[in-house]
């Protein structure tokens, strides 16, 4: 309790304890005090409990929303009940996909896909010697003609427009293969990789991409072949194909201006030798049938593969565990009676409590504060209608029902034979209804979460506030947090107020019995 001074002396002429007298002369407007702390403490618990919804309802969107998360619902492969092996992982690698058939076949690869390439480590001087290339090698010493401009063609653009590099790329006195490589790199926006080894003593230009589309140009202003680059004595490689495929021949040619790249040549027979085909794919990952196949090297592997249904269940399992528990928590919170006997603990009170028995009060005092929360309440049927929706009956067959038992409203059950059945018929229908597009349950849960959860703006945040977002202060709790703040300096301030003019009116009674305490005694001595 404030004091209006810090040396108060108790009365000596009245013989009255002034500050026992005065301490409940001012219960009335401590009381008043402490039942706006108790108020505040009341609002501040319920901010957190709602902070603690939010944080656990974004750890279940992270784990189970995510797609860099290992349980992530959402990818096709997560619904994949199709595990694939190969018998030499350095050649081939597979991994199926929602809707994956079994496989059982055999990869000869002859040729993976290449990017469009030129490489060279000499250069031909105007006198006809040849020198090797460094990286800070002079192009002017190497041959290059200074004020030589060129662009770089990228290609085509959706209407057929020839897409050049930009800005135009001049050698000019001082540049060096260095400075080169950096010049064509800054220009081709990712498309165009050059580069210089040191371990080879190759300066290199190629395409980013593989594939027999991908390739480019080396043009002149007017976009005919230039010759800027000839000094080098680039040398590139040209395929050519037989009818079926396969590869006919491999050559290594001198650089015209021009590269290409070339798609991968993989012969693919079935076990049972039903059939044989040759398949050329752009890049060296590729999906057929559901499977994404992934090649690294030349060789050969079997590709074979078993349906395996329980890890998606499992997975299944545990997201229908951590959402309900989430809902059991909401509906507690939302049903809870308030224990009127335990309202938070003033100071005065803590101080003859143990730890323990405070923890306990408070636990209790918890109780009921959030009861029949609208905010909360709407959020709960929001989920359950994100979750079953339009798709009741064909979320009943595959084995997802809202739970029967009253006490767990909100909640889900999965009956695991249902979804398992599901799995094996067609997990490709099982993937469409649950994550295929943002019809599907899971996406309309997403969105759901990040109407309530999902920044400053969203409903949570505008009632609690949300971490590292301008709600973290500008929320309603929050609000009421400062007002309440500022009615309890109002009521200290009328008390302290009220406890000084007490102790002036004792203090002016004091001076009086003095005085006639004097009296008193001068008449006694007359």
């Amino acid at each position: 309790m404030p004091s209006v001074s810090s040396v108060r002396i108790p009365g000596l002429a009245t013989g009255m304890d002034t500050d026992t007298m005065i301490k409940e002369m001012l219960k009335g407007e401590q009381s008043k005090v402490d039942k706006a702390k108790q108020k505040e403490q009341t609002t501040k618990w319920q901010q957190e409990i709602y902070r603690e919804i939010i944080k656990d309802t974004k750890g279940f969107e992270d784990k189970y929303f995510s797609l860099s998360s290992k349980n992530s619902l959402l990818s096709s492969s997560a619904w994949n009940t199709l595990t694939v092996e190969s018998s030499n992982s350095n050649v081939i690698t597979a991994t199926g996909n929602a809707g994956a058939s079994n496989v059982e076949y055999s990869f000869d690869v002859k040729k993976l896909a290449e990017s469009a390439k030129a490489t060279s480590n000499s250069a031909k001087k105007s006198d006809g010697t040849t020198v090797m290339i460094q990286k800070n090698s002079k192009l002017s010493d190497l041959g290059a003609t200074l004020g030589s401009e060129f662009k770089i063609a990228l290609g085509k653009d959706e209407d057929g427009k020839v897409i050049y590099s930009e800005p135009k790329i001049t050698i000019e006195d001082g540049d060096t293969i260095d400075s080169l490589i950096s010049k064509i790199n800054s220009s081709t926006n990712g498309e165009i990789k050059a580069s210089y080894s040191e371990m080879t003593g190759g300066f290199t230009i190629e395409s980013t991409k593989t594939g027999s589309d991908s390739g480019f140009e080396i043009v002149d202003i007017s976009g005919n072949t230039s010759t800027s680059l000839d000094f080098l004595q680039l040398k590139t490689k040209n395929y050519e194909l037989n009818a079926d495929g396969t590869l006919k021949s491999e050559n290594t040619i001198e650089f015209k201006g021009s590269a290409v790249g070339s798609n991968s040549i993989i012969e693919v027979k079935s076990k049972d030798n039903s059939f044989s085909k040759i398949i050329n794919e752009k890049t060296n990952s590729f999906t057929i049938d559901e499977i994404t196949y992934n090649v690294h090297t030349i060789g050969s592997a079997d590709i074979t593969s078993k349906q395996e249904v329980q890890p998606v269940v499992d997975n299944m399992k545990a997201f229908v565990e951590d959402y309900n528990k989430i809902m059991d928590k909401i509906y507690d919170l939302l049903t809870e009676k308030k224990k009127a006997d335990y309202p938070p603990l003033t100071e005065a009170q803590k101080k003859d409590m143990s730890e323990e028995e405070i923890e306990r009060w408070e636990k209790k005092a918890k109780e009921g504060i959030l009861r029949n929360d609208s905010e909360m309440r709407k959020f709960m049927d929001d989920m359950q209608k994100s979750i079953f929706g339009d798709k009741m009956s064909v979320l009943n067959e595959m084995g997802l029902t809202s739970h029967d038992d009253y006490n767990k409203k909100g909640q889900i059950a999965l009956d695991e034979k249902k979804f398992i059945k599901a799995l094996e018929n067609n997990s490709d229908k099982v993937y469409q209804i649950f994550a295929e597009d943002d019809s599907s349950i899971l996406e309309r849960m997403k969105s759901t979460i990040k109407d309530y959860t999902g920044g400053s703006s969203s409903i949570f945040a505008r009632k609690a506030g949300l971490e590292k977002t301008a709600s973290a202060v500008n929320n309603f709790y929050s609000e009421q947090l400062k007002r309440q703040e500022e009615s309890i300096k109002k009521i200290q301030r009328k008390m302290s107020e009220r406890e000084s003019q007490l102790y002036k009116q004792f203090a002016n009674l004091e001076s009086s019995m003095n005085k006639l305490n004097s009296q008193m005694s001068y008449f006694s001595q007359m």
